[in-house]
């Protein structure tokens, strides 16, 4: 897999106040402390919240127009949370090592946390293993058996991807290459997103055209 457009991604999950802020709800199981994730968030939510924070931005000038806050792919996802590392986790192979870096359900006490107290990977960001688990903008299907450069899923399915792992599960549903996948129009209290900031995502992979078939004598 290789990434070549430039991007910034958000240094925490989206929080319950930055949602509620722009969207004038909050729609979390799991409140009392608004610096947790959102989570019970769609992925439609969570593009619906990317645009919103768009249209705001360049509205009041601050965004040029060839950038825009969206859902990150899998593949970019993936290659911020590895921060340059291989390992099964970007902290490396030993789960014993991950009460340090993530909240998940052997140490989290069946609840999300506040964003940011857990140690960050080699690049800064926090929680990309555990606490939620992440929306990215990919329809599922199985990788794909070559090297591919950008890659942003197929052009439609029946899932959404998200990664990360969450409070809800063990450690090992947490590992950099883990993903799992949900109807778009659902939202459940162990999903929220985190914010990309970059060129607009690259193109999905259209289907492959049936192979023509003789006709019919």
């Amino acid at each position: 897999m290789t990434i070549t457009l430039d991007f910034w991604i958000g240094k925490y999950e989206v929080t319950q106040n930055e949602y509620a802020t722009i969207t004038g709800r909050n729609p979390s199981h799991y409140v009392g402390d608004s610096n947790r994730p959102v989570e019970k968030v769609s992925f439609f939510d969570a593009s619906n919240y990317c645009a919103k924070v768009t249209q705001l931005e360049r509205a009041a000038g601050r965004l040029p127009s060839d950038l825009e806050y969206r859902l990150p792919t899998e593949a970019e996802w993936e290659y911020a949370c590895r921060a340059g590392a291989t390992n099964l986790f970007n902290f490396g192979d030993d789960k014993e090592m991950a009460d340090q870096y993530a909240w998940t359900a052997e140490n989290c006490e069946a609840t999300t946390h506040p964003v940011g107290q857990k140690k960050p990977n080699a690049w800064g960001l926090y929680d990309t293993h555990g606490n939620v688990w992440e929306w990215c903008l990919d329809w599922f299907e199985p990788y794909p058996a070559k090297a591919v450069t950008d890659p942003a899923g197929p052009a439609t399915s029946k899932y959404k991807v998200f990664k990360g792992g969450g409070w809800n599960q063990d450690v090992d549903y947490a590992r950099a290459s883990s993903r799992f996948m949900m109807s778009p129009s659902n939202g459940i209290h162990f999903v929220g997103f985190r914010l990309l900031l970059g060129p607009p995502a690259p193109q999905p992979t259209p289907a492959t055209p049936p192979a023509p078939t003789a006709p019919t004598p």
